[in-house]
């Protein structure tokens, strides 16, 4: 796939001037707001050029993951109080490398949580009827 046919690489390109844009950025990373739904507490961090999987990042790339990854669980615990950060990255609607983590609902846990999820229902967007405080 060419950067240009890659809609999680176009997205990010037009993240530079969205607003809210980019929620943080590294070197090599960027993250924002989940780019498929607002479920409250999800965010994406994806690669600022066009990869297609983990085994397809650089040295530089890799290094900076881990890393990264533990301070967004850090904040998305902080902020929502949940006990619990999922995370997954499948790469099957869209191939570029990005991660998706976030809180569970109190209601919805587990698989049945991410089932709900990657089928996008709206209802876990409901900012009124979501607690992740366990």
């Amino acid at each position: 796939m060419t950067d240009d046919a890659c809609p999680l690489f176009v997205r990010g390109t037009t993240l530079e001037a969205a607003d809210p844009g980019w929620l943080t950025r590294t070197a090599h990373w960027g993250v924002s707001p989940h780019p498929a739904m607002p479920v409250p507490g999800w965010v994406a961090a994806q690669t600022l050029r066009h990869t297609e999987g983990l085994g397809t990042l650089n040295g530089d790339e890799g290094a900076e993951l881990g890393p990264l990854l533990a301070r967004l669980s850090a904040a998305v615990t902080r902020v929502t109080g949940s006990e619990r950060v999922y995370t997954y990255s499948l790469g099957e609607g869209c191939p570029h490398t990005h991660i998706l983590l976030g809180p569970p609902r109190r209601d919805v846990r587990g698989s049945a949580f991410v089932t709900a999820l990657l089928r996008r229902d709206e209802s876990l967007a409901d900012a009124a009827r979501t607690s992740c405080r366990r």
